[in-house]
C-alpha cells in the first residue's frame, strides 16, 4: 500500500511540475509576442530558411551568411542617402556593443552604393558593426527589398523569424529583450 501511494504521489509531483514548466513556457511565449508586436516586428511563422549570400565587406573580404550559423541575425539593408536608415544606425550600434559578446551579429548590407562612400560614412559615424557591400543589389533582389531599411531578424538556425520596413529604436529595452530571447543559450530557449 505505501507503495502505491509513494508511486501516486510521484506521479502528481511531477504531472504537478510539467503543468507548472508548461505554464511558465506559455507565459515566455507571450512575452516573446510582445516584444515582436512592441517593435512592430512582423513575425515570419512558420519561420522559412534565409537565402544564403556572399558579399564583401569593407575590407574587401567575402562574408556569406552561412557562415553564422549558430548565431542570431540582424540582417539590415540600408544605404548612406536613406534618412530613416540613419536615424536607426545609432540605435543598431548601441544593439551591437550590447550583444556583440554573444552569439549575435549585425548585418548591415548597404544597397547599390560604392566602397568608398559607405566606408567614408561609417568611419565618420563611429559605427562598428558588420557592413557588407551589395553594390549590385543581389541580395536586396532576393530578399524582396523593395524600400529601406528593411531588417530582418534570423534565428540560431538561420530561419527568418521577424521582418521590419522602416526605421526602429533597435536600443530599447524591449529590443533588447527580443534579441535575449532569440540568442541560443538562452534560459527561454
Amino acid at each position: 500500500m505505501v507503495g502505491v501511494v509513494s508511486l501516486v504521489a510521484v506521479f502528481l509531483v511531477y504531472f504537478y511540475l510539467y503543468t507548472l514548466s508548461v505554464k511558465m513556457k506559455k507565459v515566455e511565449e507571450e512575452k516573446y509576442r510582445g516584444f515582436f508586436s512592441s517593435l512592430g516586428v512582423q513575425k515570419i511563422s512558420p519561420s522559412v530558411k534565409a537565402k544564403d549570400f556572399t558579399l564583401g565587406n569593407l575590407e574587401g573580404s567575402p562574408v556569406s551568411l552561412k557562415d553564422f550559423q549558430g548565431k542570431v541575425v540582424f540582417l539590415n539593408f540600408w544605404a548612406t542617402w536613406c534618412p530613416p536608415c540613419r536615424a536607426e544606425m545609432p540605435a543598431m550600434e548601441k544593439l551591437w556593443q550590447k550583444f556583440k559578446e554573444e552569439d549575435f551579429v549585425i548585418l548591415a548590407v548597404d544597397v547599390r552604393e560604392g566602397k568608398e562612400k559607405v566606408s567614408s560614412f561609417v568611419k565618420e559615424n563611429g559605427y562598428t558593426f558588420p557592413v557588407l557591400l551589395d553594390s549590385r543589389g543581389g541580395a536586396a533582389n532576393t530578399y524582396g527589398i523593395t524600400a529601406i531599411p528593411t531588417t530582418y531578424l534570423l534565428d540560431p538556425e538561420r530561419r527568418i523569424v521577424g521582418k521590419v520596413l522602416g526605421a526602429r529604436d533597435w536600443a530599447s529595452q524591449d529590443a533588447f529583450k527580443l534579441i535575449e530571447q532569440l540568442l541560443p543559450n538562452s534560459a527561454s530557449s
